[in-house]
């Protein structure tokens, strides 16, 4: 995704998760350097110094990517409660479309990954509650570009279920917040999504490379945006949109 052409659409709901987590999460501090990885293609002592040492909310979307990037190990004693310091950054760039990471958003969160397992209670409810309000405010999104094929959301809300799935979010959730979202621009969302289907041993699946081990779950999008319902609102939302530029992505989804 074009990051740099969205600009974010900051919901009252989506600013309150932003700062529930800053609270939630402010227990945990830093003690010393961050635990990183110090090979050529991961992090200087430079960067590790500034990602230790800044205020949470000075550090930038290009320090934090750099802790991305460094995200090799982790642990539950050392790392766990690093990362649990940096979460709430990483919410509030993630909102204002700013996602930290030099891989997109999908790989962002992947340090999340077991945390409905293994965190406590208000720890997990503050990150799916982020994840809904960001879901439900991506649902706004409803720029186009103009590409060879014709017109395309700018916005791909794909992109974001994926991250959530990495994260190891509970998708059902997510695609409840989905279901839920006001026509006709979540309908717009499912007619894009419906574009990244393909055919595979008899059934739908959502295509995508970072699904290639979650072949349940590229098969459970699949399943979700092909039905009847999503056509009757992929449909509907032709007129409500009234504007021919979406026709593209409509038309074909159905």
């Amino acid at each position: 995704m074009f990051w740099d052409r969205i600009e974010p659409i900051l919901t009252p709901r989506l600013q309150a998760a932003v700062a529930q987590s800053y609270g939630v999460f402010q227990k945990y501090k830093l003690n010393g350097t961050i635990t990183y990885c110090d090979c050529p293609s991961c992090m200087t002592a430079d960067t590790a110094h500034q990602l230790s040492t800044l205020p949470l909310k000075n550090i930038s979307a290009s320090l934090l990517a750099e802790y991305t990037n460094s995200a090799h190990g982790y642990d539950r004693k050392v790392i766990e409660p690093e990362f649990k310091y940096f979460l709430p950054r990483y919410f509030d760039l993630i909102a204002r479309c700013e996602p930290p990471s030099h891989l997109d958003l999908e790989a962002c969160l992947v340090r999340l990954d077991g945390y409905r397992d293994a965190w406590p209670t208000n720890e997990t409810e503050a990150v799916d509650d982020f994840f809904d309000a960001f879901v439900e405010a991506s649902l706004q999104q409803l720029g186009l570009l103009k590409w060879p094929v014709g017109y395309r959301l700018e916005f791909d809300l794909g992109e974001v279920l994926i991250a959530i799935v990495l994260a190891g979010g509970d998708i059902e959730r997510v695609l409840g917040t989905i279901d839920a979202g006001e026509d006709p621009a979540a309908a717009a969302h499912m007619a894009s999504m419906r574009l990244q289907l393909g055919w595979r041993d008899g059934q739908y699946i959502y295509e995508n490379a970072f699904l290639e081990d979650h072949p349940d779950i590229a098969r459970r999008l699949g399943e979700w945006l092909r039905r009847d319902s999503v056509d009757e609102r992929i449909i509907a939302a032709s007129d409500q949109l009234d504007d021919p530029r979406y026709d593209d992505i409509l038309n074909y989804a159905v």
